[in-house]
């Protein structure tokens, strides 16, 4: 069975939000394997969706939300929910920032 993947706008942000700061604080070099790195890990999680763990950081209407480490980048962390066909990603963020706080306003961000 073949799962689609999106990535919602949220995601998108915080993605390049990341890559601008670890472009001014690191390298272009750098901030491009992060990019890269996600292209990865999203399509890791398409093909095997239940790798990652379900989140005690957040209860959502939405349902059960998962998380998985950025490949090459541990101290990110996707967030993200299997429906059906589908793997949606629905957040990248820090691992040191208030993550509580940040999911949970996910309901109101669909």
């Amino acid at each position: 069975m073949s799962l689609r993947l999106n990535i919602r706008n949220r995601a998108t942000q915080d993605l390049r939000l990341q890559a601008n700061y670890i472009l001014m604080h690191g390298s272009p070099a750098k901030a491009s394997a992060f990019l890269e790195s996600a292209v990865v890990t999203f399509e890791q999680l398409r093909q095997m969706p239940q790798i990652g763990r379900v989140s005690q950081l957040v209860v959502s209407r939405l349902g059960e939300i998962r998380q998985w480490r950025l490949k090459g980048f541990k101290d990110y962390l996707v967030f993200y929910q299997v429906q059906d066909n589908l793997v949606d990603i629905l957040r990248v963020l820090h691992g040191t920032r208030d993550l509580e706080d940040i999911l949970s306003s996910l309901d109101e961000e669909v």
